[in-house]
């Protein structure tokens, strides 16, 4: 018979048995919880993590297959990479996490998990940083941190006030050349004025031209659209010069009325 020749002795032996039977009953009683917890009176035997509120209500839970839910929504895997955010769990008014190989996209669902409504946002994550931007304040940009409620890479932007505002700054621009008399003139002469509404909104009555027929020097690229700018910059030109003519020919009508 082994006689401990310490108090430590005593203690740490003791302390090694305690151990030895603790553990093994811990582990036990752990997998015996989670093999038959409730969740809002329903039992889930496969379910693995449980969270309950105050009152022992289930609010979070992760079932065996990878299903996580909460106690008002459903967010699992799905059929692409992705995850669903889901009312119900039967796929009604759920908001589809889509993320493939350049795009991440935010689809509505609509009744059960077949087919979606729509895909209202896409985002290219290969595209350079701060291609989106929402800041705290709600202002958004666009290739730019927003100091404007709206505001673009290029320099444009939205002011507080709901005022759009081209980038026009020197440092925006390149090729940079005076606007001649006789090509304002032209311009100007060869547009066409129409009054017209737009088909998505055809309320509301508007004054302006079309792209397809106004001259080179104010049309976009692809002709689908205007700048008001490239507009003002014609007529400021043309009245412009005929305020010179206009100024010469007062001259000349004091000069004859003076003899």
């Amino acid at each position: 018979m082994k006689v401990f020749s310490s108090v430590p002795e005593i203690w740490k032996k003791g302390r090694r048995n305690f151990f030895r039977l603790f553990i093994p009953v811990s582990i036990g009683l752990v997998f015996a919880f989670f093999a038959d917890v409730s969740f809002s009176g329903v039992t889930f035997a496969e379910d693995r993590l449980v969270v309950k509120d105050a009152s022992g209500n289930a609010t979070f839970r992760v079932e065996d297959a990878g299903f996580t839910h909460t106690n008002a929504y459903y967010l699992s895997q799905c059929e692409a990479p992705g995850l669903w955010l889901d009312e119900t769990g039967e796929g009604n008014k759920s908001a589809f996490f889509v993320l493939d190989d350049k795009w991440m996209q935010i689809q509505r669902r609509g009744q059960g998990f077949g087919g979606y409504e729509a895909s209202p946002v896409y985002i290219n994550i290969d595209a350079p940083s701060l291609s989106l931007v929402v800041a705290p304040d709600g202002y958004v940009g666009l290739g730019a941190y927003p100091g404007y409620p709206l505001q673009m890479a290029s320099g444009a932007r939205v002011t507080a006030g709901g005022v759009w505002t081209n980038a026009s700054s020197r440092e925006y621009k390149q090729d940079i050349k005076a606007l001649t008399r006789e090509e304002a003139v032209e311009t100007l002469t060869a547009l066409q004025p129409v009054q017209f509404r737009y088909k998505a909104d055809p309320k509301e009555r508007h004054v302006g031209f079309i792209a397809e027929d106004v001259p080179d020097l104010v049309a976009s690229t692809d002709r689908k659209g205007m700048s008001a700018m490239d507009v003002v910059a014609v007529l400021t030109k043309v009245v412009q010069d005929q305020q010179k003519t206009i100024v010469e020919l007062s001259r000349k009508i004091e000069a004859l009325e003076q003899k």
